[in-house]
């Protein structure tokens, strides 16, 4: 195995892998990805895991920007990097069980400090799994009788199992972390009485109030808050919504609250399978049955000021609701809840003409036109705030005017020693941000406890002699997640059904291997342009130096090369090769082609190491 020099511009050659530079906890998203495609699962699962305490739960419901930010996508459509994460996830318990290297762990050595975490959801578990690693006694602190803050809360059963998020967090708590639920700070221990007790406290509380809407007839009867809705169906509260439901919002938590609705109406109405007794030979008729409970008078309608395309929800999700037969009434605006002797009986509703001003501000503008939309209930799905009701003045904890809490760059509060992550900290985020802040906050108060922390990078590049990419790469059409068919999709059953192996190897095998780089030798190029006219995506460009101006890098390698600035080189006294990085698919032909072999395919290798002392 051959190496070249150390990189000399890593940030670049880092940044021309848009998968991993994209997500917040640079998972190396390609690597598991080509993993997969050439059957290596348990390699694809370690890489997966290494920066995710969360991989299986991310592995379904992640927001996945790697994906939003993959380079195949600008040839055909991305690589499924988010399904393939639970593939290897899934394939990994086939093989070994429920992630048995964390728990098989040496513990660590024990610090004599104490860390309290607020809040049992994403940022501050992933915040706990740190600092039990470095060998803190950690406390975890949550109001709910569940840990796992919205995952189990707020995110329906039918797109995460209660069993994928129970692994996940018992994994956790394995590490000698410390659960206390049904615990409230300010009720059942004052926040004061916590810092005296902890030598440091993360306040990961999350938004877990839903945003209330000043419109009249807000407080009848049949009007609920979204957030309040999801918690009590994920805890299992009876809720009566009758037949009709209108639910106001059109982002994810909306699209959840009426999947959720739907599914809420059947439940009641009864599912004749429930029990998975039912003789096989009933099927055709048990499903005909299912069928006719979905195409009853229950209707779930989503009622959105933004237009189809302009919806904030994710697009895959809108067309898993449309498919459940949720009518989206686009463009419109809730003005008034109508009813009669104190219970909702409609949602009046306005044309919204635009949803933001010239400057990009959220101001919706609506016509004079107007309707009623009948119904029992409406669910108001339109946004999230925090609750920070236990914090009292003394305490030193200031919040901002959006309402989350005021930080440094450290993540730390105005109050020595109380640190805050997450959404409480940030706003509404996505998951895998959540990571970030638990990993980010767990090694600033690391840092905070006297503590140590030396991080070094080794970046360097690998000579790839006999580089070929796999066979028809180009032409594996992004695999179809397989889904639950509409007249099955009673309670909680779960709609998204996983990539088989043969769907698994294939996307793998789409990935287009962008840690692997066309590297030019000057010396030895001789300008013969064999390589543009080889290359077939015409990603590469033969041009004259002193066409090469205006950036700083490329200034002084050219002085330090011709020994003379860029702007006294004269025309046809030298040239450069310029490669459109966005285009190219490393085939690898451009390297085969030159006669020189002033050109080499070769993967950046990047291992980073942190020392926690």
């Amino acid at each position: 195995m051959s190496y070249s020099v150390t990189v000399p511009d890593r940030e670049y050659f880092e940044k021309n892998i848009p998968c991993q530079s994209a997500c917040p906890i640079h998972t190396e998203c390609g690597r598991y990805v080509q993993a997969i495609g050439i059957s290596k699962d348990e390699e694809a699962y370690l890489l997966a895991r290494a920066p995710n305490p969360f991989a299986y739960v991310l592995g379904r419901i992640c927001a996945h920007p790697c994906e939003d930010n993959c380079r195949r996508g600008k040839i055909d459509e991305p690589v499924a990097i988010c399904a393939l994460k639970r593939y290897a996830t899934e394939r990994h318990n086939l093989g070994m069980g429920h992630d048995p290297e964390r728990k098989a762990l040496p513990p660590a050595p024990k610090r004599n400090k104490r860390v309290a975490i607020v809040g049992a959801g994403v940022c501050g578990l992933t915040c706990a799994h740190d600092l039990a690693l470095l060998g803190y006694t950690v406390e975890v602190f949550e109001s709910a009788p569940v840990p796992g803050g919205m995952l189990y809360l707020g995110i329906p059963q039918f797109r995460l199992p209660r069993e994928i998020i129970k692994m996940e967090v018992d994994n956790i708590l394995a590490m000698g972390v410390t659960l206390h639920t049904r615990v409230t700070v300010g009720r059942d221990i004052s926040f004061s009485e916590l810092r005296s007790k902890f030598d440091a406290v993360l306040l990961a509380t999350g938004l877990n109030k839903g945003r209330e809407l000043n419109i009249p007839g807000a407080h009848l009867t049949g009007v609920y808050n979204g957030i309040d809705f999801l918690i009590n169906v994920n805890l299992g509260f009876e809720i009566e919504l009758g037949k009709r439901v209108v639910v106001v919002g059109g982002g994810n938590v909306a699209i959840d609250v009426a999947r959720a609705a739907v599914r809420l109406v059947q439940e009641a109405a009864g599912d004749p399978t429930a029990s998975g007794e039912a003789d096989k030979s009933l099927q055709p008729a048990l499903d005909a049955a299912r069928m006719a409970m979905r195409s009853g008078a229950e209707q779930v309608n989503m009622v959105s000021l933004e237009s189809r395309a302009q919806m904030p929800a994710w697009k895959g999700e809108i067309e898993e609701a449309e498919h459940e037969g949720i009518v989206l009434d686009n463009g419109w605006g809730p003005k008034e809840v109508v009813g009669e002797n104190g219970i909702a009986t409609g949602l009046k509703v306005r044309r919204c003409l635009s949803v933001f001003d010239e400057k990009g501000r959220f101001n919706p503008a609506f016509s004079d036109e107007e309707k009623i939309i009948p119904c029992d209930s409406v669910i108001l799905a339109i946004g999230q705030q925090a609750d920070l009701s236990y914090l009292q003045n003394e305490d030193g904890v200031q919040a901002t005017p959006r309402g989350i809490l005021k930080i440094n760059e450290d993540l730390m509060t105005t109050a020595p020693g109380v640190f805050a992550g997450g959404d409480v900290a940030f706003g509404p985020r996505i998951l895998v941000e959540a990571v970030a802040n638990g990993h980010r906050s767990a090694r600033s108060i690391h840092v905070y406890l006297s503590g140590k922390t030396k991080k070094t990078v080794l970046s360097r590049f690998r000579i790839l002699p006999n580089w070929r990419m796999p066979s028809g790469y180009l032409s594996i059409p992004r695999q179809k997640m397989p889904v639950l068919a509409a007249n099955r999709r009673i309670g909680i059953a779960e709609v998204e059904l996983g990539f088989d192996e043969e769907q698994g190897r294939a996307e793998g095998l789409r990935c287009l291997n962008c840690q692997v780089n066309t590297i030019f030798d000057g010396s030895k190029c001789i300008l013969c342009a064999g390589c543009v006219d080889v290359c077939p995506e015409s990603c590469l460009r033969l041009v004259d130096l002193v066409q090469v101006s205006g950036d700083e890098r490329y200034e002084a390698l050219i002085e330090r090369r011709y020994g003379v600035p860029a702007a006294q080189l004269r025309a046809g006294q030298a040239g450069a090769i310029i490669k459109n990085e966005e285009k190219c698919i490393r085939c690898g032909l451009c390297a085969q082609r030159c006669p020189t072999q002033a050109i080499t395919m070769e993967a950046l290798d990047r291992k980073e190491r942190e020392v926690f002392e």
